[in-house]
């Protein structure tokens, strides 16, 4: 089964706004998706180990195999269908540390209806754009802080207890990096969970070599934002700050120059890659100001230019596209100084 750890077709009623108009503005009206959603720390915390009501044949029952990638490999606290699991759920329910994050997670998210409206939003855009795919069932859970979204074949859960604001201050307390917290509130929800989703789909047949490979990716799956998340703003999409999305449009140009002089862009070492796309305070190496991630914020400008430049070519035809160089010569990628 697919697991990712971060997830009919209306083509007759789905018509675009007009030929000169921007592509991803399409008319979903009398086709939107509705999600089904399920609150699986609701569930699981309402069971009560005090009073000997740990029965989780009814966990089982209603989640199926994903409380088997939740409990197995989330938690890691063993099969719903071994000996001990009903013992091992209940020393997770009453963990005071657990019992924390549910009732702060409890008091942030009273109820869902907003971030309900989003992803029933985003699906109907994704389900225009990719009519084949797969709508998942919606699990809210604890993760314990393990991972923000989680994609299984047909199911994508959403840790809360990793979106409860920047300021949490249990967030620190058990080591996650002061970099990470801005991006872990409720804005962030929608966005990191169809990123997490989309992902999901193509990450094992992506071709990721080089800097400029890993760039194309991160930039392809931002553009599937730009299709989904129509009334995001990018510094939300991406999860740049403000001031970063100033620093980076001001000085793209010196970016893009630093990259082909220092000869990174086919760099295929891991630190290399690594400093560029993965999560960081900056990228080192050049001024501290810059995000870190700035590899995939330049990879989604090269994507725009390609798309722009090849209005004939659908997002799902760009997500299976593994020529990067192919995409990077055909978007005439130049920023000018």
């Amino acid at each position: 089964m697919r697991i990712s750890f971060f997830a009919f077709s209306f083509s007759a009623l789905l018509l675009l706004v007009g030929c000169d108009s921007n592509p991803l503005d399409i008319d979903l009206k009398g086709a939107e998706i509705e999600l089904e959603f399920k609150r699986l720390d609701q569930d699981v915390f309402a069971l009560n180990p005090a009073a000997g009501e740990t029965n989780t044949d009814q966990l089982y029952a209603k989640y199926g195999e994903f409380l088997v990638d939740y409990c197995d490999g989330v938690l890691q606290i063993g099969h719903p269908e071994s000996d001990g699991f009903p013992f091992a759920v209940a020393q997770f329910i009453v963990d005071e540390n657990m019992k924390v994050l549910f009732e702060d997670t409890e008091t942030e998210y009273p109820e869902l209806s907003e971030i309900e409206n989003d992803l029933n939003s985003a699906f109907s855009y994704f389900h225009y754009h990719f009519p084949d795919s797969t709508i998942p069932e919606i699990v809210f859970m604890i993760s314990a802080l393990n991972y923000p979204v989680v994609a299984t074949k047909s199911t994508m859960a959403i840790s809360l207890d990793m979106f409860l604001g920047a300021d949490y201050p249990v967030y620190p307390q058990v080591g996650i990096p002061q970099y990470m917290f801005s991006n872990m509130k409720r804005e962030q929800v929608v966005p990191q969970a169809m990123k997490g989703w989309i992902q999901s789909m193509y990450e094992t047949e992506a071709v990721r070599n080089s800097l400029l490979d890993y760039m194309i990716f991160e930039g392809k799956i931002l553009y599937a934002t730009d299709a989904v998340l129509r009334k995001s703003p990018d510094s939300v999409k991406i999860g740049f700050p403000n001031e970063a999305m100033e620093w980076c449009y001001e000085f793209e140009p010196r970016v893009w120059a630093h990259i082909i002089d220092q000869e990174l862009l086919y760099s295929t070492d891991f630190m290399t890659i690594n400093k560029w796309i993965n999560q960081a305070p900056f990228v080192a190496g050049i001024p501290k100001e810059s995000p870190g991630r700035l590899g995939q914020w330049i990879g989604w400008q090269i994507v725009r230019k390609y798309m722009k430049a090849n209005p004939e070519i659908s997002l799902q035809e760009l997500m299976i596209n593994q020529d990067s160089q192919a995409i990077l010569a055909s978007s005439k990628y130049k920023p000018k100084q």
